[in-house]
């Protein structure tokens, strides 16, 4: 659907779109508008891993949205508009994608201001904007020092990095498909029985072919429990527009393992109704205590470390098991029971301001930018960007690192404590 051609104050530029979250995105969009910047909203649909409209949106609610200045377009015409009619601030994603890093040069070769925004703790592909919204100082270790990527060198370019605590993680529903007045209403969505626990299960790339995945169906259903199972968010972006399989399997893993998956859209309502939630390698359990829901850990089989290491960021709300047989009598037994503050400590070990919601400091961020002088200089080392993250960084993180990785952080950050 064609949109008008405005310059706005910001516009964000959502090429690889999750269609269980993007409406938070929205959510922080009407926020900025309410407080008097003009925005807009520039959703891709289609392959590879844009919207469907007509199942993430429905195609009535499409006109509505767009005269709020939320518009659903190909990925060629969202760069497009992007670049011919620039805003003052331009927005995008922080995933990996080929189109990104041309645009934000574009643009910035033209005088204007560009910042991305993390979707995850543990993942931020910088294209190159000179304004970063990261979730945590974390996120500079993990693209740093774990991930060790090209991209995580440009930071050093970078301006301003700021610690805004990511609206993805806030627990905001999906209202724009399902709206459900209740858990019955939802369970009768899915068939499933309102007066036995629900049980979300999140399989993750180290689940698809994994024995753990019959074996939480066979300990869910043996617990007389609902078993509700949401995909990872790219095997979502395979069933709507298919092509390659992010993992080559020859299905999803809900057809695989004969299971049904609540619809993406579904998603933020399945953790608002859920009992307790399972997981072995799904970053979700990050996101957990936003939720204020009981985690399970499965026990690991691949990248122990690092799972481990997550899990013990939210080890205040989280039961890590070291064997499967386990899972049956704690389901059988009831989850375990989290205090407020149990949860409380789980989000302040992944958000540095827990007193304000995560769109309050986006927006604040964002207003920062905007009056930011354009003077500002870069950052030019990587060794302040270290410093802000190495308070974060237990043993547990730093034994996530290959040994010569590990070796070299070290020394490192020894002589960071020397020279201060």
């Amino acid at each position: 659907m064609n949109a008008p051609n405005i310059r706005p104050d910001i516009r964000f530029v959502w090429l690889n779109v999750h269609g269980g979250t993007f409406h938070k995105l929205i959510r922080l969009h009407e926020r900025l508008r309410d407080s008097g910047l003009s925005c807009e909203v520039l959703f891709s649909v289609g392959p590879p891993r844009g919207l469907k409209l007509g199942v993430d949106v429905p195609l009535e609610r499409v006109p509505e949205l767009a005269a709020r200045g939320v518009h659903f377009l190909g990925r060629t015409e969202v760069l497009n508009r992007a670049e011919k009619s620039p805003a003052r601030l331009t927005v995008t994603d922080a995933h990996h994608d080929p189109d990104l890093p041309r645009l934000v040069r574009g643009l910035r070769a033209r005088g204007h201001i560009t910042a991305q925004m993390a979707t995850l703790l543990g993942d931020f592909c910088h294209h190159g904007a000179e304004h970063l919204l990261m979730q945590h100082p974390l996120t500079l270790f993990f693209e740093m020092d774990y991930n060790h990527t090209p991209e995580g060198r440009g930071f050093a370019q970078a301006k301003t990095i700021q610690f805004t605590g990511n609206i993805f993680f806030e627990p905001t529903a999906n209202r724009l498909v399902n709206d459900y007045p209740d858990r019955e209403a939802f369970c009768a969505r899915y068939g499933f029985d309102p007066a036995r626990p629900l049980c979300l299960w999140l399989p993750n790339s180290c689940d698809a072919r994994s024995e753990t995945y019959g074996q939480v169906i066979e300990a869910v259903r043996g617990a007389g429990a609902n078993l509700v199972v949401k995909l990872h968010p790219w095997e979502y972006a395979f069933k709507k527009h298919g092509g390659e399989h992010p993992w080559g399997l020859a299905a999803t893993t809900d057809v695989l393992w004969s299971v049904q998956a609540v619809d993406e859209t579904d998603g933020t309502w399945a953790y608002r109704f859920c009992d307790v939630a399972m997981v072995r390698g799904s970053a979700t359990i990050l996101e957990l205590p936003f939720l204020e829901k009981p985690c399970v850990m499965l026990p690991l089989k691949e990248h122990v470390a690092l799972f481990r290491a997550q899990a013990n960021l939210v080890r205040t709300c989280c039961a890590a098991l070291s064997d499967m047989r386990d899972l049956p009598p704690l389901l059988k037994n009831g989850p375990p029971a989290y205090s407020p503050q149990d949860y409380e400590a789980g989000r302040k070990s992944v958000r540095i301001d827990t007193t304000r919601d995560a769109y309050e400091q986006t927006m604040d961020a964002l207003r920062q930018i905007l009056s930011a002088p354009e003077e500002l200089p870069v950052f030019g080392s990587l060794a302040p960007l270290r410093r802000m993250a190495d308070p974060f960084v237990d043993a547990s993180l730093i034994r996530t690192l290959t040994p010569s990785r590990r070796l070299r952080y070290l020394a490192a950050r020894a002589l960071r404590g020397i020279c201060g």
